[in-house]
Order: C-alpha cells, then sequence, then structure tokens
C-alpha cells in the first residue's frame, strides 16, 4: 500500500482536490486522504509528490505508432533498395501531374516509405512513437493496423490499449473472404488477450471499403457489441468520389494494387452513405469529419457517432481541419483527441495539443483535462476503470510539477508529466521509461 501526496488533484469528476493524498494498493486508488492522514502510514510508504498536479493518465483515440520513422530513415540492404526504386518509379507514373498537396499522393508517399522498411525497422518505429507518447503522459491508446505484430507488441504493454484492426475491400467477394478471416483472426485473440488489451474493428474510410464489408461488419459489431472504427469525410478526395464516382482515390488504389471501387450510390453526403447502410450508432468512432457542413456535422452528431480530433494529421494530410470551437459544438463531451502526425518534429503530448486547440480559451483547464481523460474513457467503453481519479478504479495517474507561486491552472504551461504511473506502477520518471518492450 502506498500514499501519495499532492498540492492539487484534477480528478476529472469536477472537483479539484488541495492538499490530499491518494492511497493506492494492488494498482487501485482505494482512499483519497487529507495530507496530514498520511502520517497513520510507515514513512517508507508515504511518497510526497510535492508542489504538483496530479491528473488521470491520458488516452489517444487514434494512434498509428508503426509511421513515427517515416521519411527519416532509409531503406538498408539491396532489397528494400530496389524495392523504393521501383515504388518511386511506380509512383510517378501513376501520380503523373498531380500536385504535391494531394491527399492521396500524400498518402502514397507515407506507404511507399513505410513499406520499403524491415520487420525491425519498422518495430523500433513503432516503439518510439510509443515511447514518446508514454513520457508525455499517456496511459490508454487506440492503435489502428492491419499488421499482427504490432498486436504481440501492445498485448505485452503495461498500459491500457484498443487494437483496431484495418481492413479493405474492392469487391463483395473479397470482403467476404476479408470479413472470415479477420473475424476468425479476432475472435482468436480475444482469447489470447491480456488483461490491458482490446480489440475493435477499423475499416478504413468510405471509398476504401467495397459496401458489403460494411454491411458484414457493422452488423457483426454490433452483435457483439465491438467498437468500429473509421476515417470519415476526411479529404476532398473522398467527397469527389462520393459525388462523382471517381477521384484521385482511384490512384492511390491502383498504387496500392487494389481495383476500382465505386459508391453504391452518387452525388450523396458521407453521412447519408453509411447512414443508408445502417452503420452510424454510438458504437462507432469517426476520426476527422473535415468536410462536413454544419448540417451534414449535425446529422452525424445525432446518430450518437463519437468522434476523434485529429488537428495535426488533418492539416498536414487533409489540407483542412475542423475548427476547435465547431467540434464542441457538435460533438460537446463525445470525443477525444489524437496527436498523429507525418511532420519530423512531431510531439506526442496530449496536453500540448489540447492546451494549442483551446487557444481563445472555450474551456477551462478542468473541463480541457476531461478531453483527455474521462471523456475518451468513456469512447472507449473503459470509464468503469480509468479516466478519473476515484477510489476503486485503476491508478493511472500523472504527475506535473509546479513551480513556486503556480497552482493547477497553470497546468497548461506544461508538456509532459515529471512521472506517469499505470496501475500504480511507475512507468515513467523525469522522462526515462521504466519498461521494456
Amino acid at each position: 500500500m502506498k500514499c501519495y501526496k499532492a498540492r492539487w488533484i484534477i480528478t476529472s469528476t469536477g472537483e479539484v482536490l488541495e492538499n490530499k493524498a491518494l492511497v493506492v494498493d494492488e494498482g487501485k486508488f482505494i482512499d483519497i486522504i487529507p495530507v496530514e492522514d498520511a502520517a497513520k502510514f510507515e514513512e517508507k510508504n508515504v511518497k510526497d509528490l510535492g508542489n504538483c498536479v496530479v491528473t488521470p493518465g491520458f488516452i489517444d483515440l487514434f494512434t498509428q505508432y508503426q509511421y513515427t520513422n517515416v521519411g527519416k530513415i532509409s531503406p538498408n540492404g539491396i532489397k528494400n533498395c530496389v524495392k523504393k526504386f521501383c515504388q518511386t518509379v511506380a509512383k510517378k507514373y501513376t501520380f503523373a501531374g498531380v500536385k504535391p498537396d494531394n491527399y492521396s499522393l500524400k498518402w502514397a508517399n507515407i506507404l511507399s516509405d513505410y513499406f520499403v522498411l524491415n520487420r525491425n525497422e519498422k518495430i523500433e518505429s513503432f516503439k518510439q512513437g510509443l515511447e514518446a507518447a508514454v513520457r508525455a503522459g499517456t496511459t490508454c491508446i487506440a492503435q489502428v493496423s492491419k499488421e499482427d505484430k504490432y498486436f504481440e507488441l501492445i498485448n505485452r504493454l503495461p498500459i491500457k490499449n484498443y487494437m483496431f484492426f484495418e481492413v479493405f475491400a474492392d469487391s463483395s467477394d473479397k470482403s467476404k473472404r476479408k470479413f472470415k478471416a479477420l473475424r476468425e483472426k479476432v475472435e482468436n485473440y480475444v482469447f489470447h488477450k491480456g488483461e490491458n488489451t482490446h480489440i475493435g474493428i477499423m475499416l478504413h474510410s468510405i471509398p476504401g471499403v467495397h459496401k458489403k464489408l460494411w454491411e458484414l461488419f457493422s452488423k457483426y459489431c454490433r452483435k457483439h457489441n465491438m467498437l468500429l472504427m473509421t476515417r470519415f469525410a476526411e479529404s476532398q478526395d473522398e467527397m469527389e468520389w462520393l459525388e462523382h464516382g471517381f477521384s484521385d482515390i482511384d490512384l492511390l488504389h491502383k498504387f496500392m494494387g487494389f481495383r476500382k471501387i465505386t459508391p453504391y450510390k452518387k452525388d450523396i453526403s458521407p453521412v447519408t452513405y453509411l447512414d443508408n447502410l445502417k452503420v452510424l450508432t454510438n458504437k462507432v468512432i469517426a476520426a476527422n469529419a473535415n468536410y462536413l457542413n454544419d448540417n451534414e456535422l449535425e446529422k452525424l452528431a445525432e446518430t450518437g457517432v463519437k468522434f476523434v480530433y485529429q488537428p495535426l494529421y488533418s492539416e498536414e494530410i487533409c489540407n483542412k481541419k475542423l475548427e476547435f470551437a465547431k467540434v464542441l459544438k457538435y460533438f460537446d463531451k463525445n470525443f477525444g483527441f489524437s496527436t498523429q502526425s507525418f511532420n519530423q518534429n512531431k510531439n506526442y503530448s496530449l496536453l500540448k495539443l489540447a492546451v494549442e486547440c483551446n487557444k481563445d480559451n472555450l474551456l477551462d483547464v478542468v473541463e480541457l483535462v476531461k478531453y483527455l481523460t474521462i471523456y475518451p474513457a468513456k469512447i472507449l467503453r473503459l470509464s468503469n476503470v480509468t479516466g478519473t481519479i476515484e477510489i476503486g478504479k485503476d491508478a493511472d495517474f500523472n504527475v506535473f510539477k509546479l513551480e513556486d507561486g503556480e497552482d493547477y491552472k497553470d497546468l497548461v504551461k506544461k508538456v509532459n508529466p515529471y512521472s506517469t504511473y499505470s496501475k500504480g506502477r511507475k512507468i515513467v520518471k523525469r522522462g526515462d521509461i521504466r519498461f521494456n518492450l
């Protein structure tokens, strides 16, 4: 049993506690007491955190850490160099005349740089992204990938995690095969996952998934009470594909080896497209929605769909992002943040990202922290064990040191915590990771 004395505690329940101590036993908060009552504990079991503000651990709602080193390192070995050369030639031929800021071309660049990395380089890329996020106070991630090796990694993590298995399909027949294969994989992993790990489905996007696969997995997820995630209305290419039945998305699919996919109906909004397929429910998590107008955003919100705000990715790759005020208007208490970015100097601090988005002070610090903690915990259906500092919940928390004269409101000036705990275990101290992957 440990006792942690703190000057300030933002609980994410609406309370800010002053001069309290957290009592932790077997990885859970079992009591919150006045600091003077800590004297009843053995001295060796009492940790005085000093002048600090404690928050619940942060939750990143959309991660793809495998891309951390994309663009930073060159392929090793003759085989990968040849592969890189061939992909560069194919890309130039496929995207001839396409502007450099085009969404589909940007993704072709990302994927060609990623797939020439060998297995060890991909794993190292994932580890570096994960470690940077944990140093920034992230104690729960929602990782998106179609590659099994990342499930094997995150299944060993001391932090909570979701693995959203990503899937594409360009025909009805392939949809049936992909559905059967992924269903078998998921049902096998359910019996082999650790207690920190949870599983969901990621249907890549409207133009990347055939109508049949939407139908199969939306029905499957409803039946098995499983979360389903998708990228949604994130690019102009996607909107043009829905309107005309073709766009530069077709070039990306060709580059990736897919056959041409066409919408089941043209000149239709993304919300209507999926709503007609009975996809949109409160078990669906949609990322971005950059190109929806106000009426469509309102309709999307009314379906109960949860939302992932990815401002960095949206600006860099999608060429447009929703304003924070608009996200708050339509998805109040129903969204969380993602730090995904392809900038070479990317920062994985959810706190820094949230503060930058809240530059107009639309939220006070107590409410802002909820969008990093309890609200995404509810979206991932983990609020019974994490997201707030409450008796009975897992002891997932961050400790941010304060300067003289600062109080809990000065949390907005911080980037990374001094230390981070997951289930009462210290996993970061002074920027040093204290676990092995």
